[in-house]
């Protein structure tokens, strides 16, 4: 079985245990749970479902990958049993549920309002490939650490073994040339991952605080790790262009 075969009939077979109510973290998760320790706001939820990516693995032509760092603020509402959510995925997998750009949604859109988190990041996508036609269900977004909460008040460090598993390996299997991990704790990944050290990306940001640098991965995508002070999402308008241009993208 292939990693990224692999990755979706676990998360699909993890996410319908859940949903049956065993609420244990796993023994093949577990290590990657213990990774993050957050107090307060910043604490795990379990008792809504874990999301480690949302968007369409297989069957999708013209993927765009991109990496945050956890699924946000945990909204009982949607993602607690007897949620919309989990309603919905009594009658889908995981993966089908995931395909369907749920965030972005006409359900989750007239409750809470226009989606900023997701759309800002499809309008990367579109600018960086100059594709107003690329469609939302083509993005692919993973998580540096699963579960939820509300904010990020801790160390996050998870294992090499986790990262390569459930994000990297199956990625690699993706017809895409980039993967782009947006915020600060990324920079630290490609090191405790062996990678060859990289390269910084010679651009002239209109944010003097963007930094990236680019990390060739052994499936032969390039790794691009972004951050800005204070913000961990992709760039505007004109650090698009910039960095399509320095990717020889323009």
């Amino acid at each position: 079985m292939s990693a990224l075969d692999d990755l979706v009939e676990f998360w699909n077979r993890e996410t319908e245990r859940w949903i049956g109510g065993d609420l244990e973290v796993p023994e093949r998760l577990r290590a990657w749970f213990k990774s993050y320790q957050g107090k307060g706001q910043g604490a795990v939820r379990l008792d809504v479902f874990p999301e480690p990516y949302t968007g369409k693995l297989i069957g999708n032509d013209a993927p765009m990958i991109m990496l945050g760092l956890n699924p946000g603020g945990a909204v009982p509402r949607f993602q607690a049993h007897g949620g919309y959510f989990v309603e919905q995925l009594k009658s889908m997998s995981y993966h089908d549920w995931a395909s369907t750009a749920p965030y972005v949604g006409e359900l989750w859109e007239s409750i809470h309002g226009r989606n900023t988190y997701y759309r800002n990041r499809f309008k990367f996508a579109q600018r960086l490939f100059e594709r107003s036609e690329w469609q939302m269900s083509n993005g692919v977004f993973f998580e540096m650490y699963p579960y939820h909460s509300s904010r990020v008040t801790g160390s996050m460090t998870p294992p090499a073994d986790a990262l390569r598993e459930f994000v990297l390996d199956p990625l690699g299997e993706l017809n895409s040339s980039f993967i782009f991990a947006f915020g600060k704790p990324w920079f630290d990944v490609p090191r405790r991952l062996d990678l060859k050290p990289g390269r910084d990306l010679n651009v002239k940001w209109a944010t003097p605080s963007r930094t990236a640098r680019a990390f060739p991965l052994k499936s032969g995508q390039e790794l691009i790790v972004m951050a800005q002070n204070g913000y961990a999402g992709p760039p505007g308008a004109a650090d698009t262009d910039a960095l399509a241009k320095e990717l020889k993208l323009r």
